[in-house]
């Protein structure tokens, strides 16, 4: 069932992205002006596939994540919820469509409980009124307005006149389901009074900012209630709900999808690798990357210096027999310590290091690719038309390492690979599938090298001294910021924004890399709080 002009309103909405970064432009100068207000742009986000999976749940108690069969978002900027990916077409708005039916008719089921009142006889109008109010703040996240009051109640009696109260509700909350207030985070703002041609958000749309940006869904009745008491008014009491949101459980939900995202996790399932890995190896490599960095970020110092060189783990039998060491003694992923000269890090695990490989071999390019551009912000540039990307034969009588650097001595290739094949060097001990080796067929590994480029270039005996000066790098923390901006705004930064860059990255710094605080930081910021007051909801 489709409310009726719901397809054209997603459609049209789907037109009104308004303002967007400026691609992978180099980062912004400083700009001293930082006393006006100044947002950047703000794009209207549709709910990402996840974030539809999440909200649904907390909205109706739904289990069964329908978006998993929704059409992919387009990766902007290494995240899924870029503005610009999450183009609408005509068959995610069936998908939409089917997903509303199906949400509504399962929650209809249980009509009392879904209700919350009893809607026999005279008390239905009365029970549904207050069920329309209820339920339609939670899935806009605002109060409902008089005209939207109105015509949903309309839109229950008039299928009510020929309808049973159960198929009358079920078509409602598929309505509801289907509306662009639901499907969309859309922002409006208020007057601004203090800055010409801003306005700042409301307090309900703030507080759907932050609960998109730290639990990805809808707020919570405490939330809800900060909104309409005021409370998010001011950045002390948007500190209190932050605070509080991280440590909560659904805490954990958006610091373990950005580090999927950031480190490639999300993509296990779809390698190529034979015996001994698996699908289950690969969904273990996963869980364990998303509760390594939950743990650092939530139950540790949070420090970033904490998230690279920890040799704090999960693993459970299964997983630690795998990689070859001593198992926990549980079915159940549990936190154990690894030698700190191996396993240093976020950077060691067995899921990016897995990602980051050909079948039958890791990948020196690769991985060296991944820590310039991940780690560092320091993309290296890409192969020439003409070169040659081929891999060669494995060769029994020499190393990888050989070999590449063999291929690499030349030009086109000498000038990009002295800067990516170092890094990679480093990595050298971990094989395809991200398990330690102490050797390759026989050979001795070399994985000395030197960065180049950034402020922790300089020679490195292996992997653990050159993460140790990754580790504590001005640039990987600035690089850090980069990519929680992106994954908080669903762009990158733009000129405009160069004040709330400067302003996260100052207390990033002076609570020495707490990333906690970084997340903080990023509520109390004009592009968090205001949006530009010209071309509707940019």
């Amino acid at each position: 069932m489709r409310l009726v002009g719901s397809a054209g309103c997603l459609l049209l909405l789907a037109s009104c992205t308004g303002q967007i970064g400026d691609g992978d432009a180099p980062a912004p100068p400083v700009n001293e002006a930082c006393a006006a207000v100044s947002p950047g742009p703000s794009p209207l986000r549709r709910l990402t596939r996840w974030e539809y999976d999440q909200t649904v749940h907390d909205l109706l108690g739904d289990t069964s994540q329908p978006a998993r069969s929704f059409v992919p978002e387009a990766i902007q900027f290494g995240f899924d919820n870029g503005a610009l990916g999450a183009t609408l077409s005509a068959v995610v708005v069936e998908q939409y469509e089917a997903a509303a039916n199906q949400l509504a008719h399962t929650a209809a089921a249980d009509l009392p409980g879904l209700l919350g009142c009893d809607p026999a006889g005279a008390a239905e109008e009365a029970c549904v009124t207050a069920f329309v109010d209820r339920f339609g703040r939670r899935a806009f996240r605002r109060p409902l307005t008089a005209d939207e009051r109105s015509r949903f109640l309309a839109f229950f009696q008039s299928t009510r006149a020929t309808q049973t109260p159960a198929l009358a509700v079920e078509m409602l909350v598929s309505a509801v389901l289907q509306s662009p207030h639901f499907l969309y985070r859309i922002e409006l703002g208020m007057p601004d009074p203090t800055a010409e041609g801003v306005v700042r958000l409301t307090d309900y749309e703030v507080a759907s900012r932050l609960s998109y940006l730290f639990w990805g869904s809808m707020p919570d009745e405490e939330l809800f209630a900060a909104a309409e008491s005021g409370a998010l008014s001011d950045s002390a009491g948007i500190r209190a709900q932050a605070e509080r949101m991280l440590q909560d459980e659904r805490g954990a939900r958006a610091i373990r999808n950005f580090f999927e995202q950031w480190s490639g996790a999300r993509d296990l399932d779809k390698i190529e690798r034979g015996d001994p890995y698996s699908p289950e190896i690969a969904g273990l490599q996963r869980e364990e990357l998303g509760l390594f960095a939950d743990d650092v970020v939530r139950r540790q110092d949070g420090r970033l210096e904490t998230l690279f060189t920890s040799p704090a783990t999960f693993l459970n039998d299964e997983l630690a027999t795998f990689y070859g060491l001593d198992a926990p003694g549980s079915t159940d992923l549990v936190r154990v310590e690894l030698d700190p000269e191996r396993y240093p890090g976020i950077l060691t695990r067995g899921a990016p290091l897995a990602l980051l490989a050909h079948p039958g071999q890791p990948s020196i390019v690769r991985r060296g690719k991944f820590l310039l551009e991940q780690v560092m912000c320091s993309p290296p540039p890409p192969p020439p038309c003409n070169a040659d990307t081929s891999l060669p034969p494995i060769d029994p009588m020499a190393t990888a390492r050989e070999q590449l650097e063999t291929k690499t001595s030349v030009e086109p290739c000498k000038s990009c690979h002295a800067v990516i094949n170092p890094p990679g060097f480093a990595l050298d001990h971990f094989d395809e599938l991200g398990r330690w080796r102490d050797d390759e067929h026989g050979l001795s590994i070399d994985t000395s090298g030197q960065l180049v480029g950034t402020d922790a270039a300089g020679p490195f005996a292996g992997h653990t001294e050159l993460i140790d000066r990754m580790a504590t790098s001005e640039e990987a923390r600035a690089c850090m910021v980069t990519h929680w901006f992106r994954y908080a705004f669903g762009r990158d930064a733009t000129t405009e924004d160069a004040c709330t860059v400067d302003d996260v990255e100052l207390r990033f710094a002076e609570t020495d890399g707490d990333m906690k605080e970084l997340l903080v930081a990023l509520t109390q910021t004009d592009a968090f709080l205001y949006r530009k007051a010209e071309g509707g909801a940019q």
